[in-house]
C-alpha cells in the first residue's frame, strides 16, 4: 500500500509550531486558525465580498471562554455567590488581560491585517485570542478545548488574577467581624500634583498597623493596605 503525506508549507509549518508553543496542541485544519488569525481588513483584501475573517470565531471562542471559567470557578469557589463569581470572571476575561496575554504568545506577529503595524489596536490581540479559542473548539470539541484552555490559562497567572480579583478589604471586614476585633482606615496622607492624588492608608487592627497601602484614590490605597493586613494575619 502506498501512502501520500501531504507536504506542509511554510505558513502552515509557521502556524503548527506556534499552536504547539502557545497551547501544546498539533492540528491538520490549519484553515481554521488561519481564519482565527486573519482580521477583517485582511478579509476584505483577500476574499472581496465573502466573510472569512475572524469575527465569526471571537464571538464563539468569547462564549466557549465564558462557559470554561464559570465551570471552573463554580467548582473551586463552592462559598462565592454568583455575583462574586461573576466578578472574578471578568477579572480573567476583561481586554486588558486577553490583550496581554495574546501579545505574549507572539499573535501580533501572526495577526492578519491590512492596517499597517502602527494601526494594529491591542484589542485586536484579545479578539484574536479568542477566535483561536473558537477554531480549537470547532477543531477538538469542548472537552480537549477545556482542558487545554485551562491549561493555557493557568500558564498565565490565571489563579492569581482571581486571587487579586477576591475584595481585600471585605475579607478583612469579615474577619474582624467573627473574631470582635477593631478596624480603622485612616487617611496617613493625601498628596496632589501635576501627575496626580497618591493617598497613603494604614489598615489598623485593634490599633495595631497591619497593612500600609498607596495608589491614586482611597479605595485602591485600602484594598492594598487590606491585602497587606490579610498576608500579615494570614487570613
Amino acid at each position: 500500500m502506498i501512502f501520500s503525506f501531504r507536504k506542509i508549507n511554510p505558513q502552515d509549518k509557521a502556524l503548527l509550531s506556534f499552536l504547539k508553543s502557545a497551547f501544546r496542541i498539533s492540528t491538520r485544519k490549519f484553515s481554521l486558525y488561519h481564519q482565527a488569525l486573519r482580521h477583517a481588513s485582511a478579509a476584505e483584501e483577500l476574499y472581496p465580498g465573502i466573510k472569512n475573517s475572524n469575527e465569526r470565531l471571537e464571538f464563539l471562542g468569547d462564549a466557549i471562554i465564558d462557559s470554561i471559567l464559570a465551570h471552573y470557578l463554580f467548582d473551586h469557589y463552592p462559598d462565592k455567590t454568583e455575583g462574586e463569581m461573576t466578578k472574578m470572571k471578568s477579572k480573567v476575561v476583561r481586554r486588558e488581560n486577553l490583550n496581554r496575554i495574546g501579545d505574549s504568545i507572539g499573535i501580533r506577529q501572526l495577526l492578519q491585517a491590512e492596517l499597517g503595524k502602527q494601526d494594529l489596536h491591542e484589542s485586536m490581540l484579545g479578539n484574536a485570542l479568542e477566535a483561536l479559542v473558537g477554531a480549537m473548539y470547532m477543531d477538538k470539541g469542548y472537552n480537549a478545548t477545556r482542558t487545554t484552555v485551562l491549561n493555557f490559562l493557568i500558564r498565565h497567572q490565571l489563579t492569581e488574577t482571581l486571587h487579586d480579583e477576591i475584595d481585600n478589604k471585605s475579607k478583612l471586614h469579615e474577619w474582624v467581624q467573627k473574631n470582635k476585633r477593631s478596624l480603622t482606615f485612616p487617611v496617613i496622607s493625601h498628596r496632589q500634583d501635576h501627575r496626580g492624588s497618591l493617598y497613603t492608608i494604614h489598615a489598623v487592627v485593634d490599633g495595631q498597623i497591619e497593612g500600609i497601602g498607596e495608589g491614586p484614590s482611597k479605595k485602591s490605597a485600602e484594598q492594598m493596605a487590606a491585602k497587606q493586613a490579610c498576608e500579615k494575619l494570614m487570613i
